[in-house]
């Protein structure tokens, strides 16, 4: 049996009360520019991280979750020449 990379996890992403480290930096942009409309919609974007947190789901996770939906169904491993090897054209149609 493998062992599991002993490295794998050994640098798991900084996340501050669940909101990842690039996302806690927002507020370092703004600043330049501040306004109530900014700060508000940064401290929405900061609570939405910490409710996902809170839920269980990570941005990881999430991420995961849309890769895996947007692949679609696992294909077949079949190589093009074997269906048209053990298979009759009348089979390539799927008419019976």
């Amino acid at each position: 049996m493998k062992r599991e990379g002993f490295w794998r996890y050994a640098t798991p992403p900084v996340n501050i009360q669940g909101v990842p480290l690039p996302f806690t930096m927002i507020y370092l942009f703004i600043c330049p520019f501040p306004s109530k409309t900014t700060f508000w919609i940064c401290t929405g974007i900061i609570l939405f991280f910490v409710i996902l947190d809170r839920s269980g789901w990570t941005v990881r996770t999430i991420c995961t979750r849309i890769f895996s939906i947007l692949r679609g169904a696992i294909a077949s491993g079949r190589p093009w020449w074997y269906h048209h090897h053990t298979e009759s054209p009348r089979d390539w149609t799927g008419l019976d």
